[in-house]
């Protein structure tokens, strides 16, 4: 059955048990088979070699993911540099973020401005700590 990583973010995302174990792999292998029915014969050594859009341990490639959330028609943009985002209506998470309103407490802190402190204040607070400040 492997690592369900993929399987349980996609359903977090979508608040629902959309995917079960194994609907992944399908579209793994279908879009495995699409890219060898489509190389053509000069890649016959590609076509030999076992698909990239999953591993043994049921690690899925982001194309798999991406194919799966177009079933629900969600879909996957790259955003800067490795940050993917979900585009769509998702009406019960914009709903609740209307309820609650929600207070940036510190300003996040920029790449390469924690390496610039010194060690001994770059510790991470626990939740509890922050909390209480």
């Amino acid at each position: 059955e492997g690592s369900l990583c993929a399987q349980l973010c996609l359903n977090n995302l979508l608040q629902e048990e959309y995917f079960r174990p194994g609907e992944l792999s399908s579209v793994a292998h279908q879009l495995g088979e699409n890219g060898r029915r489509s190389a053509s014969e000069d890649y016959h050594t590609f076509l030999q070699q076992p698909s990239g859009n999953m591993d043994h341990r049921a690690f899925y490639s982001i194309q798999v993911i991406n194919n799966a959330l177009k079933i629900t028609f969600l879909s996957l943009f790259l955003e800067g540099y490795s940050i993917f985002v979900v585009k769509d209506d998702l009406p019960d998470c914009d709903q609740l973020l209307q309820m609650t309103r929600v207070q940036q407490m510190h300003r996040p802190k920029l790449t390469g401005e924690e390496l610039a402190q010194p060690k001994e204040q770059r510790v991470q607070k626990t939740d509890l700590e922050r909390v209480l400040e």
